[in-house]
């Protein structure tokens, strides 16, 4: 028998806590192995190698749980923001090299409640650079692997083929291919509105890129579309494909879920970001493939109006149809979708 969504997140909540209160036992563990060395008993030189010979942690987590559980007996009033969830141990090994006696009280209320990206900004701060370093490209060459088809012709002569995305049948033997792509690594400096901005296009494009998408791959696809429309080039021929074309009216749609366009843009400038909140208050507040929803669903006669539309992540709008109008009918509305895509 399934569980009900109150009990498998009650449990999970329980579960966060424990390991929590398991994670700070830990850290005191290995602040006394390290003030004590125990760890030179088992052969280990330092309690890094412990960390990661013994215990097995990746060295990022290793390093993570040393400076923390370091700064955590310099300063004991970080136990319970650890344990409440306040701070991480991220945030916390950030901050362990600044911390100082004269500036403890101010750092650790600074971070409390507080992104890696937020505090990684505190850190810039407490070390301002004298100079801004100088751009620079490296060109560089990384290898592509695919993946090569071999089968038997009818004479008995083996063919291969190369094919990066279609899996090999059975009788076919795969071997990979070295190719190789020439790249350029840019390293730059920006001023951080302009890394606002940035983060502004990803969510605004997240319905064409992928959750992964690079720094690269986003300037990459801004490039494509500013040249797009206003390469001289790239305009001319798109006067030339409207001139061969007989310009036919333009339709109007009877679909009652086509928004307008000018509607859709009002609901982006008002919400901006997905609207949902959760029983608790928590609002979701994500930016990702965020889509215009009906507030009154279109089956019930909702309006494409200012007042009857919200904006919704995709997630929490699969959400509310299914509680809405139920989980059947929500697959039912995107197989058809997909049929008629």
């Amino acid at each position: 028998m399934s569980r009900s969504a109150r009990e498998v997140l009650s449990e999970t909540d329980h579960i966060v806590a424990q390991d929590r209160k398991l994670t700070l036992r830990l850290l005191a563990n290995l602040h006394e192995i390290e003030s004590h060395k125990f760890y030179l008993e088992l052969g280990y030189g330092s309690m890094f190698d412990y960390c990661t010979g013994h215990l097995k942690f990746s060295e990022p987590a290793a390093l993570r749980r040393i400076r923390t559980a370091r700064c955590l007996a310099a300063y004991p009033q970080l136990h319970p923001m650890l344990e409440n969830g306040d701070v991480s141990l991220t945030t916390v090994a950030l901050i362990s090299y600044h911390m100082k006696p004269e500036n403890a009280v101010s750092l650790i209320e600074a971070i409390q409640n507080k992104s890696k990206r937020e505090v990684e900004r505190l850190i810039a701060a407490l070390e301002p650079l004298s100079i801004v370093p100088p751009d620079r490209s490296r060109p560089i060459v990384v290898p592509v692997v695919t993946c090569a088809k071999s089968t038997s012709s009818g004479d008995g002569k083996k063919l291969s083929s190369v094919d990066e995305s279609t899996p090999p049948a059975a009788s076919i033997v795969e071997r990979e291919v070295r190719q190789f792509k020439r790249m350029v690594r840019s390293e730059f400096t920006a001023e951080e509105e302009t890394m606002q901005k940035l983060d502004r296009v990803r969510s605004l494009a997240s319905h064409r890129l992928s959750m992964g998408t690079s720094l690269g791959q986003l300037i990459d696809f801004m490039a494509e579309y500013f040249l797009k429309r206003e390469d001289p080039i790239q305009r001319q021929k798109r006067r030339e494909e409207r001139a061969s074309v007989t310009k036919a009216p333009a339709a109007t749609s009877d679909n009652p879920r086509q928004i307008p366009a000018a509607v859709r843009d009002q609901v982006f400038v008002r919400d901006g970001q997905c609207t949902y909140v959760g029983p608790d208050g928590k609002r979701c507040n994500s930016t990702h493939v965020l889509q215009v929803d009906h507030i009154r669903p279109v089956a019930r006669r909702g309006a494409a109006s200012i007042e009857n539309l919200r904006l919704l992540c995709a997630e929490h709008n699969r959400l509310e149809s299914e509680r809405l109008m139920g989980k059947r009918h929500v697959i039912r509305e995107s197989r058809a979708s997909y049929a008629t895509a």
